[in-house]
């Protein structure tokens, strides 16, 4: 229980952290004037802790560094984001989550079934659009997905939402500001 309180507390202050400075991130991002770097680093800590939606992160990464750009450096940030809350959560909130896992016998028997093809499970969850990501990360965690198929199953799910809202992004951002 003492591992949930902190995890909570941890990430609470992080993004309270994230939400003091919220028009300064933004204002960077509008600015263009980050280095590649810069983008990457907000990219990944946007997505971990989401102050600002990290579909506006997108569609300002792809004004800024052109469609394919932006869809890469999004991509990039969310696939390490998911990473890490991943292994965030098999190492403070594992044995909260076997024990939800353990007083429900239907969603025990789904994380089974889950097992037998973990990476299609997480390429087809990050697929779907209104699914919340942070959960399916939880739920992989919970789980017990290996990290191998996880890390392959997030990535390329990723990849083509990333596509098509760096490219909407930059149309919508383009006929908008230019």
């Amino acid at each position: 229980m003492k591992k949930i309180v902190w995890a909570i507390v941890i990430y609470g202050l992080i993004v309270w952290g994230f939400w003091q400075y919220k028009d300064e991130l933004l204002a960077l991002m509008q600015s263009g004037s980050g280095s590649l770097w810069t983008m990457l680093l907000l990219a990944v800590a946007l997505a971990l802790f989401p102050v600002l939606p990290y579909k506006l992160f997108i569609a300002l990464a792809a004004y800024a560094y052109g469609a394919p750009g932006g869809a890469l450096i999004s991509w990039f940030g969310a696939t390490v984001a998911a990473l890490l809350m991943y292994f965030y959560a098999r190492l403070f909130l594992a044995d909260a989550a076997e024990g939800g896992l353990d007083r429900s016998p239907r969603l025990k028997a789904f994380a089974e079934r889950l097992g037998r093809r973990p990476f299609w499970f997480v390429f087809v969850a990050r697929l779907v659009p209104f699914l919340p990501q942070p959960l399916v990360n939880l739920y992989a965690a919970a789980a017990g997905i290996r990290p191998l198929p996880y890390i392959a199953g997030t990535a390329l799910g990723k990849l083509p939402m990333m596509a098509v809202y760096a490219f909407a992004g930059e149309k919508l951002l383009g006929y908008l500001l230019g």
